[in-house]
Order: structure tokens, then C-alpha cells, then sequence
């Protein structure tokens, strides 16, 4: 049996849903790097997380369930999650860079007055 990669998390919480509905619609799917993702702590030094392979002959209903249980975004050839908010992250990122820049700005002239 042949299985693919459809999808890659870190959140351990993501793959027991996701377990659970696979194992409701009797998919044969297989979890990899489950234990060293959880024990290496955030992000597992570099790791890719935790991948959740489907067989081959499956894909298609095991991508169906991802996009009914909300976790799956635009799927592109190259079998990678696009995720559509992506640019709204940057530029809370940014946000939240400026509000901290202003805040020490602040912080300084505030202390350095005599």
C-alpha cells in the first residue's frame, strides 16, 4: 500500500480530529513523527511536524473530509496548504512591531527627561 502526505501540523490537538474523523469514514491513513514532534517541544528543532498520510486510492475523500472539517485551504499540485490569511498575519506582525517600537520610543523619552 502506497500512502501520500496531505497534511502537516505541528498541533497535536489538529491530528486527534483529524484521527477521529478518518477513523469515522474507516480511511487507512498512518501518522508520521508523531512522538518526536511531541517530544522535541515547539516546533521540534526545524521539524515539518507531524505528517498524516492517506493511501493513494483515498485522497480524494480523505482531502474532502480536511476541507468539511475546515483544515484544509487551497490545495495545490505540489500537495503543500496554502492558507488564505497569510497576508493579514504580516501585517499584524508588523502591527504589532510598530506598537512596540512606540512604546520603547516612549519608555525612553520618558526616563531620559530630567
Amino acid at each position: 500500500m502506497d500512502y501520500s502526505t496531505i497534511y502537516r501540523t505541528h498541533d497535536s490537538a489538529e491530528v486527534s480530529i483529524i484521527k477521529h474523523k478518518f477513523e469515522e469514514e474507516k480511511l487507512n491513513y498512518q501518522i508520521l513523527d508523531e512522538h518526536t514532534s511531541s517530544s522535541a517541544g515547539i516546533a521540534g528543532m526545524g521539524g515539518e511536524g507531524m505528517r498524516i498520510q492517506v493511501q493513494e486510492s483515498q485522497i480524494v475523500k480523505a482531502k474532502t473530509i480536511l476541507k468539511q472539517i475546515g483544515y484544509l485551504g487551497e490545495w495545490k499540485d505540489d500537495l503543500k496548504k496554502q492558507r488564505r490569511n497569510q497576508p493579514a498575519r504580516k501585517w499584524i506582525f508588523i502591527f504589532l512591531a510598530a506598537l512596540v517600537l512606540i512604546i520603547v520610543a516612549f519608555l525612553i523619552m520618558w526616563f531620559m527627561n530630567p
